[in-house]
């Protein structure tokens, strides 16, 4: 059992073992698309930074299971990639072991109501719900969103993002 300040009681060392807390936070697909995708994409750097500070495990990234549908379909309309290419990278998406977090009714209820209140689509607002419902900061790239719901308090814009 490990207390609130992450001593382990039951660990021989006692009180000299203390767990590191690691800043999560929620991607969305309009970060993620920058990691595969270069054309016409503004803050590749933001985004590059973000991947590798989570390849270093210096934070924590979610996102919810729509984000591979996302992906999927926003390559298959980039000329560059084909269904072989598109697979790859989704298959990268599996392989970095990000937190997929599936879509539950509690989750989607808030995400239709949320949409009707800030008149996003229903996609962004699962993103949103998601971070509101676990208290965590959703990253996004896109400047629209945020425009409509920087009021709620739990989204960051990409450019804005900085390493620990």
């Amino acid at each position: 059992m490990k207390l609130e300040n992450g001593v382990n009681p039951d660990d021989e060392l006692g009180n000299s073992c203390i767990n590191e807390v690691v800043k999560t936070y929620i991607i969305d697909a309009s970060v993620v698309i920058k990691w595969f995708s270069d054309v016409n994409e503004n803050n590749l750097n933001k985004a590059e930074l973000l991947r590798n500070d989570y390849l270093n495990k210096k934070i924590y990234l979610i996102a919810p299971d729509i984000l591979i549908a996302e992906i999927s379909n926003a390559l298959s309309y980039n000329p560059n990639f084909d269904c072989d290419r598109t697979l790859k990278a989704v298959g990268s998406l599996y392989l970095l072991d990000i937190k997929f977090i599936r879509i539950s009714r509690k989750l989607f209820e808030e995400s239709v109501v949320l949409r009707y209140e800030k008149n996003i689509t229903i996609y962004d607002s699962i993103y949103l719900s998601l971070a509101k419902l676990l208290n965590i900061q959703l990253i996004t790239a896109d400047k629209k969103l945020l425009d409509r719901v920087k009021d709620m308090g739990n989204i960051i814009f990409l450019s804005d993002y900085s390493s620990f």
